[in-house]
């Protein structure tokens, strides 16, 4: 298995020697050895830096993406229910967007001059105040 500076890793990944710094120090990466007081990471470190930059992109924090992967790249006993319960909260993201999506459109799409003249942005302005209320009802305390 070949080994990586962290300048090499940097370039397999674009992600900044900083970063990569960084990461080690909160425990998501650790280097394979050192190498003359430098940082000599494996190939697999190229795949945890993929895992970590997925799971941000995903709105996992790095605090909660070191619960769930450690620095070797193993998974936590109950990653699933970790990933499930972003699967359903990145489901409620995207219907948002959708939603604002929509509004958007109709603004964009709509003949009046303003909007406030338009019955159907108020329709869509009242629906949502609607769910923002059945929302806030079922949010815990």
């Amino acid at each position: 298995m070949s080994e990586l500076s962290i300048s090499e890793l940097r370039a397999r990944t674009g992600v900044a020697a900083s970063a990569l710094r960084f990461y080690e120090r909160k425990g998501l990466l650790h280097p394979a050895r050192r190498a003359g007081g430098k940082r000599v990471y494996d190939e697999a470190a190229v795949e945890q830096i993929a895992l970590i930059d997925l799971l941000k992109q995903a709105g996992f924090t790095l605090s909660e993406i070191a619960a769930l992967v450690g620095p070797s790249g193993r998974s936590a006993p109950d990653w699933r229910a970790v990933v499930a319960a972003k699967l359903r909260e990145l489901d409620d993201r995207v219907q948002r967007i959708q939603r604002a999506q929509q509004a958007l459109r109709h603004a964009l799409d709509s003949e009046r001059d303003r909007l406030d003249d338009c019955p159907v942005h108020h329709r869509i302005l009242r629906a949502h105040a609607r769910a923002l209320a059945t929302a806030a009802q079922h949010a815990p305390l």
